[in-house]
């Protein structure tokens, strides 16, 4: 079967990061990747509530051959220019972390992390929406969280190394138009309400479950132009289980990072209109295995990770019909870092059945 290689981009980034003082704290419970040393606690009602976040500004240099025509159509206009080959482009969060403990010693709390983003929002770009928003609660039998957080595979699978946030699950795709995210991670931006379990570490070792209705965040309306009228009537990806499977620890004075991670999901049983689908897509199925070495030189770590399912778009973001082939993508990267300075490479191929 003849299969579309996507994988014609290439970005330049330069990243300026927010002095620590503006970061959370990397020891709260719930920090998210963008965590740093640094902001006090605030004691209100008996909870400790933290202020945080991130600035990051980017200078992006672009080639992309879908971009170079007009867009996602291909074609422009007789005698009009292709598109810019350089913008800059803003991100930011604040962070509000908040957790406190239970006369039983229960570790509990909330994250709410508002996004910024001007890909997000239309206009000028400065609107504000959540981009996770979760409880937890954690003790010596390892973290629950419960809200609008990534899966356990994606939040613990091990990919190829990346300078800050600009790996293939983050930034550097925002100046690129098409399919992508056909390189990121497993589930990368699904953020609707689920239930995680993630487990302490046993000699390096831990584990994480979640589980997902579907793809949406709770609230059926009645309003048969809204994106979630239908939400719970099987129009999308249904019982999204995700499962993770990690090592994290030092062997001869390497560090070692590894995974396994694999997600499933119930493919769509009826159309928009209510109809049943006669026949069906197949059931989504993604599955991942990642390595990244530290320390085999002083600042290098270098790594990789290949995945393949039944999936389309983002791994695991979307179903494929009956008879066509799966997905398969495989990640490479590199980063060396000397005092305040890091420089590193990504590489990834990704095919998709046509």
């Amino acid at each position: 079967m003849r299969k579309i290689l996507l994988g014609t981009t290439a970005v330049v980034g330069l990243a300026l990061v927010a002095p620590a003082a503006f970061a959370q704290s990397a020891s709260l419970i719930g920090a998210g990747n963008h965590g740093a040393a640094g902001s006090p606690a605030v004691a209100t009602s008996g909870l400790s509530v933290r202020l945080g976040g991130f600035f990051d500004f980017t200078y992006g240099v672009v080639s992309d051959d879908a971009d170079k025509g007009g867009g996602y159509t291909g074609t422009r206009a007789a005698g009009s220019q292709a598109r810019q080959t350089t913008d800059m482009r803003t991100e930011s969060e604040i962070n509000l972390y908040v957790d406190g403990r239970a006369s039983n010693g229960l570790h509990y709390g909330a994250v709410f992390e508002l996004q910024m983003d001007n890909m997000t929002n239309t206009g000028n770009g400065t609107g504000v929406d959540y981009d996770e928003l979760y409880g937890f609660a954690k003790g010596a039998w390892g973290e629950l969280r419960f809200g609008q957080e990534d899966s356990a595979a994606s939040l613990m699978q091990v990919m190829a190394p990346s300078v800050l946030w600009m790996g293939r699950s983050d930034a550097w795709d925002e100046f690129v138009v098409g399919s992508n995210y056909i390189g990121a991670g497993i589930n990368d931006g699904n953020d609707s309400t689920k239930i995680i379990y993630l487990s302490p570490q046993f000699s390096g070792v831990d584990f994480g479950l979640s589980y997902s209705s579907n793809r949406n965040e709770g609230e059926q309306t009645t309003s048969g132009s809204s994106t979630n009228a239908y939400q719970r009537d099987y129009t999308g990806l249904t019982n999204e289980i995700s499962a993770a499977l990690r090592y994290r620890g030092t062997v001869g004075g390497v560090g070692i990072a590894a995974s396994l991670a694999a997600q499933f999901a119930d493919a769509a049983k009826q159309s928009s209109t209510g109809a049943s689908i006669a026949t069906r897509d197949q059931n989504v199925t993604v599955y991942s295995a990642g390595l990244v070495l530290s320390g085999l030189m002083p600042g290098l770590s270098i790594g990789g990770d290949y995945t393949w399912g039944k999936y389309r778009g983002t791994p695991g973001g979307a179903s494929v019909a009956q008879g066509v082939d799966g997905s398969d993508m495989i990640g490479l990267g590199a980063v060396y870092t000397t005092g305040a300075v890091s420089v590193g490479v990504n590489y990834a191929l990704s095919t998709q059945s046509n």
